[in-house]
């Protein structure tokens, strides 16, 4: 829901508030606040609550710099180090991101995004780097979901991340770390017309 803009960027929420509108109890609610805060998502304050930390261009650039680094030594690591399974499933998705470039549907993006995010931290099989990866994924998808509509070329970025998954899917560890990088390159660019960069220098 934070992803999502469900939960605005900015609103102050109780425990009891995320009860409420997620269905959970108390003691899973408690957990997802911590790990939520953990990645940026959440800004706990003592006595009043948690606030759903506001969009934050700084740091989505500061996470776009861990990106390049770690997602192309992950992607290398995946080609590498992917099982047979793993592969046939990254093949799989990179087929389910071409599809959403032709359809443009924001939730299968986001499905298949999260769903391509675990299968490669996985055949990476490097819990440092996964970590770190993790600590910036839920601001940069964030950013993705609640700016493409207006700023965004969902063909573009749904093609970047099938060419990633496809690179890994085929165990080419060279591919890979290219395809990183153009996807990177994208979301940068991406950031700057957000913040009207572009706007300001036409």
């Amino acid at each position: 829901m934070i992803v999502n803009g469900v939960l605005k960027p900015g609103l102050w929420v109780s425990e009891t508030d995320l009860i409420e509108v997620s269905g959970h109890t108390r003691a899973p609610i408690r957990s997802a606040i911590q790990r939520l805060a953990d990645n940026g998502l959440l800004r706990i304050a003592p006595r009043r609550g948690a606030q759903v930390c506001p969009i934050d261009h700084t740091e989505q650039f500061r996470s776009l710099e861990l990106r390049r680094a770690v997602e192309c030594l992950v992607a290398k690591s995946a080609a590498k180090r992917a099982s047979s399974d793993q592969k046939a499933l990254l093949l799989d998705i990179s087929k389910g991101f071409s599809e959403v470039a032709a359809t443009g549907d924001q939730d299968s993006m986001t499905e298949l995004d999260a769903k391509c995010f675990s299968t490669i931290t996985s055949a990476a099989d490097n819990k440092f780097a996964s970590r770190a990866l993790m600590s910036v994924k839920g601001l940069s998808r964030r950013f993705w979901v609640l700016h493409q509509a207006q700023y965004g070329d969902m063909k573009r970025m749904a093609a970047a991340h099938a060419q990633v998954a496809s690179s890994i899917g085929n165990g080419d560890e060279a591919a890979a770390v290219v395809a990183v990088g153009k996807l990177i390159d994208y979301v940068e660019e991406f950031t700057l017309e957000v913040i009207g960069f572009r706007a300001s220098s036409n």
